[in-house]
């Protein structure tokens, strides 16, 4: 990417993330290795800010996200055993692909940040979950949407990260 070619934000987002932080588009899965999903929530905020509509899929209670990150045009579902509204059982994969599904079927521009994979993996055997990722990858790609998946990779075999890193992009 050449310096002229960019603005000055992109330019920042360059030298603090890398090349790559200026390369996620729409109609693509992105997996983000990390500790903590810091990095992973600066694109899905960045990407919110650009007019995308957001859903969070996460481990962290709603009430605990607002009030770190402030209310917004935010779907939030936690993955929880605990039953509720917005709650999804982390044993339910065919709740959740049919939640991103209806999310992402009017065609808007969609984020969806998937923090909570490794709980999802303590759950469900990897098999299942690989399915799950790559299904919901196809109505990534197929509705333009963008998908954020935050993981630690200590967390994954070394054979099934190289599955899960497969069909998505590494940033």
């Amino acid at each position: 990417m050449l310096i002229s070619q960019v603005t000055g934000d992109e330019l920042l987002n360059s030298l603090l993330f890398g090349e790559s932080r200026g390369l996620v588009q729409s109609g693509y899965s992105y997996v983000i290795k990390e500790k903590k999903p810091q990095k992973t929530f600066v694109h899905f905020w960045d990407m919110m800010r650009k007019g995308y509509k957001g859903l969070l899929i996460t481990r962290q209670h709603p009430d605990h996200v607002e009030k770190e990150f402030g209310p917004g045009d935010l779907k939030i579902v936690w993955l929880s055993t605990t039953l509720g509204k917005d709650y999804v059982d982390p044993h339910n994969l065919g709740s959740l692909t049919n939640l991103v599904n209806r999310f992402v079927e009017d065609g808007s521009k969609t984020v969806i940040l998937l923090d909570g994979l490794e709980y999802l993996m303590v759950n469900n055997d990897f098999s299942r979950i690989l399915k799950f990722i790559e299904y919901v990858n196809e109505i990534v790609m197929q509705k333009k949407s963008l998908l954020l998946i935050s993981i630690d990779p200590k967390a994954f075999e070394e054979r099934d990260l190289a599955l899960l890193e497969r069909n998505v992009k590494v940033l």
